[in-house]
């Protein structure tokens, strides 16, 4: 019997035109960051590639140096990738563990996740990584005051890039890394060049990374002034006691069924009542898509719930209303399942 192979891990590279996206994909490949990877882009414009290697199959393959495999594709995202699974299982092309979506730069990156997510034949064979977003220092200011895509791209980001760094002094600089983590404070921020002895690494803290302390008081404090920016609100929702699964998911559902094209990230940390042997739960989502939730080891500091929410046009006060009407529901059901099993 064949060993049940684990799912290839897919991450999204993107950012807005003329970020310097494709420059910081060209760093990744000269630095060895993409060992084991297949890229997947929408062509390969200025990539690398010697063109004598791309294969006639299915979506148009090469290999690169250090043995990362490239991909472009035309057309439906899910058949690229299926395309890749199958080249990996006939043997045609170098195994893989991991694959790299590039999006084109106006591209939304949450329909990525919701592909990969939403999608029966994919569920089994992928897990969603995160999103590495490509910020460019210059034009930032600009660039989030016009357009959405841009935004998008912000909010849906596990881990910001910064390009352009030498074009800009440290106080251009300062003021960009505000503006970013105003509308996304959970992505780290990092500069395209690594520092003196730094390996190039963008995929290390994707998943789920702590805010700093400073970054959480900054969020905050826009939160609680209602601060908006193209309509964004931001709000932090805490519990303090473990939380109901089931009253939990009733009310995430609600919420996203009814507010789900505004509600454009959600990202947090639960302990779910009951489960006292287990780690707490990553609850992570961009708009109405939901990744599965994951148990994180070694975070016996977390008693009870904190997520952080981006929403667009939506009253963060009603929200936290419900979640801790909702939440207070759960409490009272568990003390009374207590107090009839001690009676």
């Amino acid at each position: 019997m064949s060993a049940v192979l684990p799912p290839i891990v897919v991450d999204v590279l993107t950012g807005f035109l003329g970020a310097g996206k494709t420059t910081y994909l060209r760093r990744l490949l000269d630095a060895g960051a993409l060992a084991d990877t297949a890229i997947l882009v929408n062509e390969f414009a200025d990539l690398p590639v010697d063109q004598r290697l791309v294969g006639a199959t299915g979506s148009l393959t090469a290999v690169l140096a250090g043995g990362c495999l490239c991909c472009a594709i035309d057309g439906d995202l899910k058949e690229g990738l299926l395309g890749l699974i199958q080249q990996r299982a006939d043997g045609t092309v170098p195994p893989f563990a991991r694959i790299l979506v590039e999006t084109s730069g106006i591209a939304d990156p949450a329909p990525v996740a919701g592909t990969i997510l939403g999608d029966r034949q994919l569920q089994a064979r992928l897990r969603f990584g995160g999103t590495v977003t490509v910020v460019d220092l210059l034009n930032v200011a600009e660039t989030l005051a016009t357009q959405e895509e841009a935004l998008a791209q912000i909010i849906a980001a596990d881990r910001i890039v910064l390009s352009k760094g030498d074009l800009v002094d440290d106080a251009r600089r300062a003021e960009a890394v505000a503006a970013i983590g105003a509308i996304n404070p959970l992505a780290p921020i990092v500069d395209a060049e690594p520092r003196p002895g730094e390996r190039l690494n963008p995929w290390r803290t994707i998943g789920w990374t702590t805010p700093t302390a400073p970054r959480r008081a900054a969020f905050q404090a826009v939160a609680q002034a209602g601060d908006r920016h193209n309509g964004l609100g931001a709000l932090v929702l805490t519990w303090p006691e473990p939380v109901d699964w089931a009253v939990f998911a009733t009310w995430l559902s609600a919420l996203l069924h009814r507010h789900g094209a505004r509600i454009l990230r959600v990202k947090g940390l639960m302990r779910i009542a009951g489960e006292t042997e287990r780690g707490p739960v990553v609850i992570q989502g961009v708009r109405h898509v939901v990744y599965a939730p994951e148990h994180l080891a070694d975070a016996d500091d977390v008693v009870g719930a904190e997520f952080v929410m981006i929403v667009r046009d939506l009253d963060p006060a009603l929200i936290r209303r419900s979640f801790e009407a909702f939440m207070a529901l759960g409490q009272r059901a568990g003390e009374t399942q207590r107090g009839a099993r001690a009676s």
